[in-house]
């Protein structure tokens, strides 16, 4: 049982890291948090990505997954046009606080939650490869391989993150005087990718 429990572990962690490099909207947020507060904040990014994934894997395991692969139009073209609004904001912003409709996203929990949201390449993982994930978790050993695949991923995703912040931290004398330059990479990379979402929930609408 316990090789059994370690495999699983191992799974979620190998599948979990290589969703977690990746380049997203939240790895963007994640270095310009840690940048604007300049102290580690990669911990709290996470535990607000934990949070809203923990809300839609209890959806898939209550056996609602149909609503996200039902609504991949909808994901693709709303989580499309945010992002990339919120990188025009971010590159428009003078003094490097990203905003949505007059309301300062401060919070590195906060910021985790709203970029994981409204990232649309989300939840279509756990409606796929996160779906899989879970039921290798529960032929192997039920309700606790689901927990412990899903521990995995957490890890990775910890791991990883709070490994970034971390660089970004500790070369803090380099990044913290260029916060602006930062700011304007991130939001044109965060445009570029709602652009990119939006277009694909365009082909989806026309083919």
């Amino acid at each position: 049982m316990m090789l059994e429990s370690l495999a699983l572990i191992a799974i979620g962690l190998v599948v979990g890291l290589s969703g977690a490099v990746i380049p997203g909207p939240l790895l963007a947020f994640t270095l310009f948090d840690t940048s604007r507060k300049e102290r580690v904040t990669g911990h709290y990014v996470v535990m607000g990505h934990v949070l809203w994934e923990l809300g839609v894997i209890l959806l898939i395991l209550f056996g609602f997954g149909w609503i996200i692969l039902g609504n991949n139009l909808i994901i693709y073209l709303v989580g499309g046009f945010v992002l990339a609004l919120m990188g025009i904001k971010t590159i428009r912003s003078r003094n490097a606080e990203v905003k949505m409709n007059g309301a300062r996203i401060s919070s590195s929990l906060g910021g985790g939650i709203f970029y994981t949201a409204f990232n649309p390449t989300q939840p279509m993982w756990w409606a796929t490869a996160g779906l899989a994930l879970l039921l290798k978790g529960l032929e192997v050993m039920g309700i606790l391989g689901v927990l412990l695949v899903t521990a995995g991923h957490w890890i990775a995703d910890f791991g990883y993150y709070i490994f970034v912040s971390f660089l970004v931290h500790r070369h803090a004398s380099y990044v913290n005087p260029r916060q602006r330059e930062i700011s304007i990479v991130l939001g044109l990379f965060l445009t570029a990718l709602g652009i990119y979402f939006v277009e694909q929930g365009v082909e989806r609408l026309i083919f």
